[in-house]
């Protein structure tokens, strides 16, 4: 990392050690007990990478790095609820801990602070514009979410799926370098493209994700997408790989899916199929400023890296 996005992310800490910051004891400490895992920072690299690279004001590129991690981190409190994760990096979820009400008002309180946050950003203008995207984008967060939750486990075809994924994983991927672009001022034709990048590489994470709820699982535990029986595409694969009566069979016998997902060739098509992904992606690379190029570059490296992981996967 450069050293001006290094000092630049030590101030997007400072900021968010701020925000998760409140006098009421019992936001204080859920909020504590959710940011004590902290995580990779992917979207403020994102924002401050391409804020940098666009020459835009350094302190408006960490507020909005800020605020792109604070609708982040409510969304993961959200999601937790909705699919009823009781483990997050490694620790126990604010819903298992505190109770569903204690993770809706921690969510709540920090997607309100998302919107406060980009007033302190110094142009006016660069407000309007990250406060209608910030809100269209939240909005997208939860047409996605409501997405997923209404899909049916084991009748849900690749085409579905991938609407799906791409609805749910893509606006935060999108978001961050998205503002820069709007406040930067580049035009509707790199918007487009953006989000059409933004949609495939959605769509590579949530397979890789979902590769890993399966094949990373403990021996001896059912992965939570088939104990709740939520849209996995390993699962979804079964369709094109099963007749009725073997897909029939594995609805009623978890274990059995369970085996049959970690011993099939599924996650092998899949892999080849993120692979396809990421070559679109190269391949649409020439419709971005060049100076943006690298960073999806580093983006699609790291998907890469992940998706290796499952090759010789047993």
């Amino acid at each position: 990392m450069i050293s001006n996005e290094s000092d630049s992310l030590e101030s997007v800490k400072k900021h968010l050690a701020k925000s998760f910051e409140v006098n009421e004891k019992n936001l204080s400490l859920w909020l504590n007990w959710h940011g004590e895992s902290e995580g990779k920072l992917i979207r403020s690299h994102l924002a401050l990478s391409t804020g940098e690279a666009l020459g835009l004001s350094k302190h408006t590129a960490i507020i909005w790095a800020v605020v792109c991690e604070l609708i982040h981190s409510a969304s993961l409190l959200h999601d937790d609820i909705c699919d009823s994760d009781e483990v997050r990096r490694g620790k126990v979820s604010v819903w298992k801990n505190f109770g569903i009400p204690a993770a809706i008002c921690t969510g709540d309180y920090l997607i309100a602070e998302s919107f406060k946050k980009i007033t302190e950003i110094e142009q006016g203008w660069h407000q309007n514009i990250l406060l209608g995207l910030l809100s269209g984008t939240v909005k997208e967060i939860v047409f996605g979410q409501s997405g997923d939750l209404s899909t049916n486990f084991l009748n849900l075809g690749w085409e579905d799926y991938k609407n799906v994924a791409k609805a749910k994983t893509s606006p935060l991927i999108c978001l961050p370098m998205m503002g820069m672009f709007k406040c930067a001022e580049l035009g509707e034709p790199y918007y487009i493209n953006l989000r059409k990048i933004s949609d495939e590489i959605g769509l590579a994470y949530q397979i890789v994700n979902d590769l890993e709820n399966i094949l990373l699982n403990q021996a001896n535990e059912i992965p939570t997408d088939i104990k709740f029986e939520r849209m996995n595409a390993l699962v979804v694969l079964i369709k094109e790989k099963s007749s009725e009566k073997e897909i029939n069979f594995l609805k009623k016998n978890k274990e059995e899916l369970k085996q049959f997902l970690i011993s099939s060739n599924i996650k092998d098509d899949l892999i080849d199929r993120i692979q396809l992904i990421l070559v679109n992606i190269k391949d649409s690379l020439h419709l971005m400023p060049i100076v943006i190029r690298p960073i999806i570059s580093s983006l699609c490296e790291g998907i890469d890296k992940k998706a290796s992981q499952f090759i010789y996967a047993k």
